[in-house]
């Protein structure tokens, strides 16, 4: 008989033992198992995070604000936002030329004062244009020559110190005087960097980058005077053409009278000035062809052309922005322009130039841009719309000048 035996205690640990490797073996596994599933699952997260953050900072980009803003500390705060916080707190941002309206200098000529002494000059006897990077005054002024030429070398310096205050990039003021028959008396470039405050009439002529007294009004300065006739470079218009100064002594003289306005002025507002040795930017050909009589008319010589007038009317019409419409009758020298005509009407005029001529921005206040981007002033002559600037259109007897302010919008 044979003698069977149960599993000794022997076999029964070897049993448990290769249980307890298989089962360590199959948890070894599952743990591989679940650390890989947990890598790919982060590695998952991970991914759409930096995809969800890439989208977003391109939108932040889009909309011009600043990602990575946190990291200053400045959560959430916008380049935009920076920008315009930066600029509340600059009361007084630097002025250009285009800041600054014909009416801000006339009402700056009504109260200019230099070393202490009041300079200033009536708003009806000024004309004042601003250009790019310059200002140009026209006056009319029936003072005798030496007190002229010392009131306006005074009143040049001193309006160059309220435009180095008020406009510091504008880089020269240009002074025009005239007789009351529009003939140059004296032209003047006066910089603006640094003004003078006080000085003889021949150091403050000096320190000028140009100047140019006429013949006539030179001799009457007598021969004792240390004034020069003339330096630096001629003077230039606004549309680049040089200011008409005649150097030698005239038959005809001066013709002042304390009693004249600017209603008959055109040396600066046009360069079709007569006695004028450059023709500029702007050509009498530039016009529409029933232009040809008057353009003819306005380059006659002799006494008598220059006595010459014409009579037209001239409207501003700003009531489609609610500004009103308003009309009056101007007498003219043979020759002038719609911006003369303007000008003459008394209208407060903005306006700069350009390489087309004269262009006005602003009429009564009321400027472009206002009322929608495309809206501003356009002219038109007995119901046409010339295509050529307000300083080229020469006028005639009996034109009809409607300015009107256009493209209004809501």
């Amino acid at each position: 008989m044979t003698d069977e035996k149960g599993p000794t205690m022997a076999d029964e640990r070897d049993r448990m033992d290769d249980t307890g490797e298989d089962v360590r073996a199959g948890a070894a596994t599952g743990a591989r198992r679940g650390s890989s599933t947990v890598a790919r699952v982060a590695i998952g997260v991970i991914a759409t995070c930096v995809i969800a953050f890439c989208v977003w900072a391109m939108s932040c980009y889009v909309r011009g604000e600043d990602p990575l803003s946190f990291l200053s500390g400045d959560a959430f705060q916008t380049t935009a936002a920076t920008t315009v916080a930066d600029a509340s707190t600059d009361a007084t941002p630097a002025s250009t030329a285009r800041d600054v309206t014909a009416a801000d200098v006339t009402d700056a000529l009504t109260s200019l004062s230099f070393d202490g002494a009041d300079v200033s000059v009536s708003a009806d006897q000024v004309c004042v244009v601003v250009g790019e990077d310059g200002i140009w005054v026209e006056q009319v002024s029936a003072d005798d020559d030496a007190i002229m030429v010392d009131s306006s070398a005074r009143r040049a310096w001193a309006l160059a110190s309220w435009v180095h205050d008020s406009c510091p990039d504008v880089s020269s003021v240009t002074w025009v005087v005239e007789d009351a028959s529009a003939t140059v008396r004296m032209a003047t470039v006066t910089p603006t960097g640094s003004p003078l405050t006080s000085g003889a009439p021949e150091e403050l002529l000096s320190a000028m980058t140009s100047y140019r007294i006429s013949g006539d009004a030179y001799a009457g300065l007598g021969t004792s005077t240390s004034v020069a006739q003339r330096s630096g470079d001629a003077p230039t218009l606004p549309d680049g053409s040089e200011v008409p100064v005649e150097d030698g002594v005239t038959s005809s003289g001066e013709v002042l009278d304390a009693t004249v306005t600017l209603s008959g002025s055109r040396v600066i507002s046009s360069s079709a000035s007569s006695g004028s040795s450059a023709s500029g930017s702007l050509s009498s050909d530039q016009g529409p062809s029933s232009q040809g009589s008057s353009n003819q008319g306005s380059s006659d010589e002799g006494s008598s052309g220059s006595q010459r007038q014409v009579t037209v009317s001239v409207t501003v019409d700003g009531s489609a922005a609610g500004a009103g419409s308003s009309s009056a009758r101007v007498s003219l020298s043979s020759g002038s322009t719609v911006y003369d005509a303007l000008l003459a009407a008394g209208a407060n005029v903005n306006a700069s130039s350009t390489p087309y001529g004269i262009y006005v921005s602003a009429i009564g206040g009321l400027a472009e841009k206002e009322h929608g981007g495309m809206s501003g002033w356009v002219y038109a002559v007995n119901g046409s719309e010339p295509g050529v600037s307000c300083s080229s259109y020469v006028l005639s007897e009996g034109d009809s000048v409607v300015w009107s302010y256009v493209n209004v919008e809501d």
